[in-house]
């Protein structure tokens, strides 16, 4: 027997502050966002019978090992779900997709999205910088990382590119990570909030890292956490704490592994599929959103972004961005409580975007709130724009 389709929506989400969380394990981390973003659903922790995660550090159910030596208890009854998305550090954030999938197919009632970065875990969150250098350069392609490359210099190939082929300036890029620093000092979970406000000036003035990304071009290795509770739309309604935010449209687009392999180094048609299909499940265009979350690891995504899903053509990304464009009360508020770039760039950062969004949409977005928001864009992409994903959000 078919079974019908329910309706699924957000029912909680959680994060813990930004920054520094080596004091604490891992673990302990993950089980205080489940826990948090099962009270702000008003569900339990027993509730749960679904769970995704992937990421950069690995966490997953793996998690549910050192969990039970804590003395945490979440097996009130045997997991029904499990599943990954493979799109990087957006990972998290893609997997709203397979959450709601299982809620409205009934292969789950209560989906758990978590990401946590504490303690002191190997790799790239690794707390000895070395480590964390040499993790990073590994990132990069598998025949390109041998010859030096790392993460930062395949975005600098990107942005040189971009500024070749359109005549996009430091300065242009500086107004992403102006405005997403201005959206973190209204966020007191931020990373970066604290250290106030920053200018274009400061920006192109910053370290050059690889040409042409400088130091503020590009995000901060931190820790921190974050949850997300997918449940029915029903249930979320029937708890009467928030409006029921749901995925109204959803699509991916893979491309190439290694950048040289790219068909162009300045536009990403991967990108650009991910954010047609999901604006075509949606039904809306981007002229009808009002809110945005682009996965910004460094400066020159957001542009990539807003390029790849129609906000602007081709190019004009760079005069897009100008006179604050991108901050709350602009043209496009993007990235509101301060990104990768500002908020947080921890694990699977993604999740943090995804929770941003659903609180600008639930309107509990405090000092920061879009005014009249309805529709949200959510994107990310993994590696070197080799893997993206695009989502429309809204009331169901």
């Amino acid at each position: 027997m078919v079974r019908k389709l329910r309706e699924a929506a957000v029912g909680g989400v959680y994060q813990t502050k930004q920054g520094d969380l080596s004091g604490r394990t891992q673990a302990e981390v993950w089980f205080e966002c489940a826990l948090g973003a099962c009270e702000d659903a008003g569900i339990t922790l027993g509730d749960i019978d679904g769970l995704i995660m992937d990421g950069p550090e690995g966490v997953g159910i793996r998690s549910l090992l050192p969990a039970a030596a804590l003395g945490y208890d979440l097996l009130g009854k045997p997991f029904r779900f499990h599943a990954s998305s493979s799109i990087g550090a957006s990972a998290a954030a893609a997997g709203i997709n397979l959450a709601v999938y299982a809620v409205s197919t009934g292969l789950a009632d209560a989906v758990l999205i978590d990401n946590a970065v504490a303690g002191r875990p190997e790799g790239l969150a690794s707390a000895n910088r070395d480590e964390a250098v040499a993790a990073m350069a590994k990132m990069s392609g598998p025949y390109e990382y041998v010859y030096g490359t790392t993460r930062v210099s395949d975005y600098a190939v990107l942005a040189r590119r971009h500024m070749f082929e359109y005549g996009t300036t430091s300065e242009q890029l500086a107004e992403v990570a102006v405005a997403q620093r201005h959206g973190a000092t209204m966020h007191a979970l931020s990373f970066n909030g604290h250290r106030g406000e920053i200018t274009i000036d400061d920006v192109v003035n910053s370290r050059m890292i690889a040409d042409p990304l400088h130091m503020l071009d590009c995000c901060a290795i931190n820790q921190g956490g974050g949850a997300i509770v997918v449940t029915t739309a029903d249930t979320v309604r029937a708890n009467k704490r928030h409006r029921a935010i749901g995925l109204l449209g959803y699509g991916e687009g893979h491309s190439h592994i290694d950048v040289n392999a790219a068909p162009s180094l300045a536009f990403f048609e991967a990108a650009r599929l991910a954010a047609e299909t999901a604006f075509t499940f949606a039904g809306v265009s981007p002229d009808e959103i009002d809110v945005a979350g682009i996965g910004d690891h460094f400066t020159i995504n957001v542009l990539f972004g807003l390029e790849a899903a129609g906000f602007c053509k081709p190019g004009e990304g760079g005069q897009f961005v100008e006179n604050g464009a991108l901050k709350v009360g602009g043209r496009l508020p993007t990235n509101t409580a301060g990104g990768f770039l500002s908020f947080s760039h921890a694990g699977a950062c993604g999740a943090f975007t995804l929770i941003e969004l659903v609180e600008q949409l639930r309107g509990t977005a405090g000092e920061r709130q879009v005014n009249d928001a309805k529709l949200g864009y959510l994107s990310g992409s993994g590696g070197a724009m080799q893997n993206n994903f695009s989502a429309i959000l809204g009331e169901v």
